[in-house]
């Protein structure tokens, strides 16, 4: 069991390296001096390929980031010319650099990574085949091998979650935060992960995949089975971590489940008493990748199922995605509207380049905005680890070393502002224990509180810009986003 009370790390504000790196816990509050000394600053799920260059000295992100998600190929030099984990590190000294790595599914070898793979078992090793899945039901997306995948992810293959299987990854893991990264390009001293972030840790198999939907298939006997087979094999990491480390090391997750089924907010609880897991990220809290928004609806079930699961002992981090940039129509790029998935990404010699840029920037403002008051509205005193992380788009139509290079968009370009007032602000509130003090009322169609530091919180989830008045304070907040004074 994890001991919650010891804070060495502060999630949604400093952090405090310890050399032994114990694992992190999620900060109510900022000391006078921290708060004074240094800006606010979230988590950051930077995805794929090099998106963890945005940490290297100089970058985008440099001392922006409490906790960075990053994959192990940023502890290589597997382009010329990039930093590698030795750099970032150097160049954020108050940042905690956790590895992902797959473990509801499992990936083929990349030999360029070294010990640094970002799956839990090698699929191009015929011994890792023992834990694949394989099934009669026709339902079931497979592999080329006719092993269980998952239907829009030809490369994964599903893991069988057994207690075999468990000690893979955690050997997969002991492997990663015990070896030194790669020297960079600068001459910075040597450096290790402080610990692992799990991916497709779902409590159904989910990806279109759960047996509610196609049937019974793989060894477990309903998608409840499944998720109690997850919450055992992160409990088994978490175990023989801190067997090999001789510490309690850092492990997070990407929590897969459905708010609005009671079966599977009662699994979380489950895997919250365990006491394996630091912190649960949770992906698309406001709207989807696409910027296609959730209801009102929708994100009131999930903040109810958020505040009961970190109640339980296992915050919350919600995640959103930053719209893509597309060779769309400005237009496209409104409040509320959905980004079409089948456009070109933007060109640099796209003609109307700059203005869809602007556009996206600014909408980019906005959705965060509404990720960040979205989560102080539904915090409580209970509630206020729940936070979020920085919005980042996924690297799809940004350039990298060695995909298309006509992409208007940089991997290394950060999709937010983070000098915008209004994120600054927003940012602070979260990052401290600012809670409501009060049930929110609407004005205008608007949802309002009045914040624990004595701040306003008006929160807008229409597609328009309202203004109220409030509180002898005039506000005027953009449709799906959120303004705090």
């Amino acid at each position: 069991m994890k001991t919650m009370t010891v804070a060495t790390v502060l999630l949604a504000g400093a952090l405090t390296a310890l050399s032994t790196a114990p694992a992190p816990v999620v900060a109510t509050s900022l000391t006078s001096a921290t708060a004074s000394d240094r800006a606010p600053r979230l988590p950051a799920y930077l995805q794929g390929y090099r998106q963890g260059q945005l940490l290297c000295p100089g970058a985008a992100l440099v001392g922006k980031v409490s906790v960075a998600i990053v994959d192990p190929m940023m502890a290589t030099t597997d382009a010329p010319g990039d930093c590698t984990l030795r750099d970032m590190k150097a160049a954020n000294p108050d940042t905690q650099f956790l590895a992902y790595l797959n473990v509801g599914a499992m990936r083929p070898w990349e030999h360029w990574n070294g010990i640094f793979q970002n799956s839990c078992a090698d699929m191009s090793d015929r011994r890792s085949a023992q834990y694949a899945v394989t099934t009669t039901n026709p339902a079931v997306a497979t592999t080329s091998a006719g092993h269980a995948g998952y239907p829009d992810f030809s490369y994964l293959t599903v893991a069988d979650l057994s207690p075999a299987y468990a000690k893979a990854c955690a050997e997969t893991a002991h492997k990663i935060l015990t070896t030194d990264a790669e020297r960079g390009s600068t001459d910075a001293p040597p450096a290790r992960f402080d610990g692992i972030f799990l991916d497709d840790t779902s409590l159904s198999p989910a990806h279109g995949q759960d047996m509610v939907d196609i049937g019974q298939w793989g060894p477990w006997a309903d998608d409840d089975a499944y998720g109690r087979a997850m919450i055992d094999t992160v409990a088994r990491i978490d175990s023989a971590l801190t067997e090999f480390m001789g510490t309690d090391v850092p492990v997070a997750m990407n929590l897969g489940l459905y708010p609005a089924w009671n079966n599977q907010v009662d699994l979380a609880l489950e895997l919250a008493a365990t006491g394996a897991v630091d912190f649960a990220l949770r992906e698309h809290s406001t709207a989807e990748s696409t910027g296609a928004p959730f209801s009102p609806e929708r994100m009131h079930e999930e903040a109810a199922a958020f505040r009961a699961i970190t109640s339980a002992g296992l915050p919350i981090v919600q995640h959103d995605y930053s719209v893509p940039l597309r060779q769309v129509s400005t237009i496209a790029y409104d409040r509320g509207l959905p980004i079409d998935g089948s456009a070109a990404c933007l060109q640099d010699d796209s003609e109307n380049r700059t203005q869809v840029v602007e556009a996206a920037d600014q909408r980019r403002t906005l959705d965060h905005r509404f990720t960040l008051g979205n989560v102080l509205l539904h915090r409580t005193p209970d509630t206020t680890t729940m936070t979020a992380t920085l919005n980042q788009a996924e690297p799809t139509c940004q350039d990298n070393a060695w995909d298309d290079d006509r992409h208007w968009e940089d991997v290394t370009r950060a999709s937010v502002d983070t000098t915008d007032p209004q994120i600054t602000a927003l940012t602070q509130a979260l990052t401290s224990s600012t809670h409501p003090v009060a049930a929110p009322f609407q004005d205008n169609g608007v949802l309002i509180t009045k914040l624990s530091d004595g701040s306003v919180l008006a929160v807008n989830q229409s597609l328009d810009t309202r203004s109220v008045h409030i509180f002898g304070t005039d506000l005027t907040v953009p449709g799906r986003s959120a303004t705090i004074d």
